[in-house]
């Protein structure tokens, strides 16, 4: 698209003029004129110099509005191409295409043949859904610059938003019957029919535009896209393999062809690809780092290790690089490793890479180098004192070690004791270790000090639903949750099953569905599934514990209920 690239006005325009330029570079720009390098400053009145100062002033405090009213004026003053440039180009940036198409037929006057002209009417006219009259700009962009000219245009799809990309791509597919051998419009409508999901016809448009121009790269790779899209993932693994061996040197064929290997699992493939790219662009490291990540997401851990570590030989990025080694290193289990490069993870990330391997230190039961980690963290930023000694008590307490946290937490309760965020969490602990007294103790504390605390309000009344027979308080307490939260997946879950105990459920099965449909994890689907089972719908819960034990098959609480139902799915 062309974009709207504001010039400093003073020393470009007034004193030596102002060429105009496209905000990113095109592929095959037309040739400057001979005269540009010699060309002299235009001569203004008072009042034009007047306006674009004034435009000038407005754009530095980005009242662009008020820039485009005086370049606009300067612009129709004037008849300067370079002033009109600048106009038109704003208009089509603040999406006042109305004044852009204006500006643009303006500029035509002034210069007949630029190509940037030509696209920002062709745009604007689109935009405006004015389809007839594109042609008319299309069949003299075509007859200026030839095929290629219009390839950019089609190009220009993915510099607009979401909404102004339709608009292009639909009505360049319009104009397929009227330009039948026009490669790039065959593109554009397979791109639409991609959009509406006629794969099949947005196929047959691509390979229409790869018989006009067999080089055309966008096509090649929507053409694998499809196929893939359509299911036929060997299909797109053998066009992308045969691209590549086609034109070795082409960097895009080569990256989707490794997406897809990585996607479909064939890492050995993935990474001969990976090693090729590594030696075709040895210099071009950042496109060495997004590859490894790349592999690293796709699980390809092995050869994503292999280019990090030849990154960090060459001390590119250090610390994002210790950072995905790390990860990379937690994938294979090899949590010494991890460690080590957690620690030697400096700059932003510094925090979270150091809590992250004092989790892993205490995954190893190296708790008291854990603990100095945290401890040595704590002293050096003061103010993450609290989530750190939550973070710290919640490591203790998922390797099985509650009593460890609730000391922790009772030490930072000494000098803290009305920190709700610690009540809360040694609450939890409490829940943990079976000290209810202590739990209804914190929750209650917390909601001294702040009433409309839902969480509170909501592990309190659910504790008490689940654990005890107060069945009342527990509605009490999650009622006033409700309230303050009434879409809250965890508060109507806890609605659902406090009303389960009182005997109606009924009413819990409408609170656990809405509750499940938002937020299915295993114990809202253990509820969930219960109270269809009781009321009779066993093929119902016995299908709602089936989807959720497909992606936790070790849910404690669904195998747990199904042990105590007697059921069996």
């Amino acid at each position: 698209m062309t974009r709207f690239a504001f010039l400093p006005l003073c020393g470009a325009l007034l004193f030596q003029g102002c060429a105009s330029q496209p905000s990113e570079p095109e592929p095959a720009p037309p040739s400057p004129e001979p005269q540009a390098a010699t060309r002299t400053a235009p001569t203004y009145d008072s009042e034009t110099l007047s306006d674009l100062l004034v435009a000038e002033v407005a754009a530095q405090r980005q009242a662009l509005g008020v820039t485009l009213g005086y370049y606009s004026q300067a612009a129709q003053n004037t008849g300067d191409p370079a002033v009109i440039s600048q106009a038109a180009q704003l208009a089509s940036y603040l999406e006042d295409h109305q004044q852009a198409l204006a500006l643009s037929e303006l500029w035509l006057e002034q210069a007949p043949a630029n190509e940037e002209a030509l696209q920002l009417a062709i745009l604007s006219e689109i935009r405006l859904g004015n389809i007839e009259a594109t042609t008319r700009y299309l069949d003299t962009l075509l007859g200026q610059y030839g095929e290629e000219s219009l390839g950019r245009l089609v190009s220009q799809a993915r510099g607009l938003d979401a909404q102004g990309n339709l608009q292009l791509v639909q009505a360049l597919a319009q104009l397929t019957d009227r330009y039948p051998e026009q490669a790039p419009l065959w593109y554009a409508r397979a791109l639409w029919e991609e959009h509406e999901g006629n794969y099949a016809a947005a196929l047959e448009a691509d390979e229409r535009a790869i018989d006009l121009m067999p080089k055309h790269e966008d096509a090649l790779l929507l053409k694998a896209q499809l196929l893939y899209e359509m299911g036929e993932t060997d299909k797109a693994l053998r066009h992308l393999k045969k691209l590549v061996r086609k034109y070795p040197e082409a960097r895009r064929p080569r990256i989707t062809y490794v997406r897809l290997l990585l996607g479909t699992g064939q890492i050995d493939d993935a990474e001969e690809q990976l090693a090729i790219m590594a030696e075709q662009y040895p210099n071009d490291l950042d496109l060495r780092f997004s590859l490894a990540l790349l592999a690293l997401e796709a699980g390809a851990t092995a050869p994503a290790r292999e280019q990090l570590q030849g990154l960090l030989a060459q001390n590119y990025r250090p610390d994002d690089v210790h950072l995905y080694l790390a990860q990379a290193a937690e994938q294979e289990d090899e949590l010494s490793q991890a460690v080590d490069h957690y620690l030697k993870v400096d700059g932003p990330q510094a925090i979270r890479a150091r809590v992250q391997a004092a989790r892993l230190l205490y995954q190893q039961d190296q708790n008291s180098q854990a603990h100095a980690l945290l401890e040595t963290l704590r002293q050096e930023h003061p103010e993450l004192d609290t989530s750190l000694t939550i973070t710290e008590a919640e490591m203790r307490s998922s390797q099985g070690d509650s009593h460890a946290a609730m000391t922790l937490l009772n030490r930072a309760l000494q000098d803290q004791p009305d920190n709700i965020e610690l009540l809360y969490s040694r609450a939890m602990v409490a829940e943990r270790l079976g000290d209810l007294s202590q739990l209804e103790t914190d929750l209650k504390r917390v909601l001294e000090i702040n009433p409309d605390d839902a969480s509170a309000l909501n592990a309190l009344g659910y504790t008490l639903a689940n654990r005890t027979q107060r069945l009342d308080e527990a509605y009490d307490y999650v009622s006033r949750a409700l309230e303050l939260e009434p879409d809250d997946p965890a508060i109507l879950d806890s609605m659902g099953w406090v009303l389960y105990k009182r005997g109606e459920t009924q009413a819990a099965r409408d609170y656990l569905r809405r509750a499940y449909e938002k937020f299915p994890d295993p114990e809202v689907a253990a509820h969930y599934g219960e109270v269809l089972w009781v009321l009779g719908a066993q093929n119902q819960a016995r299908q709602v514990w089936r989807d959720t034990l497909e992606d936790n098959p070790d849910a404690a609480h669904i195998l747990d209920t199904m042990e105590r139902l007697g059921a069996r799915l």
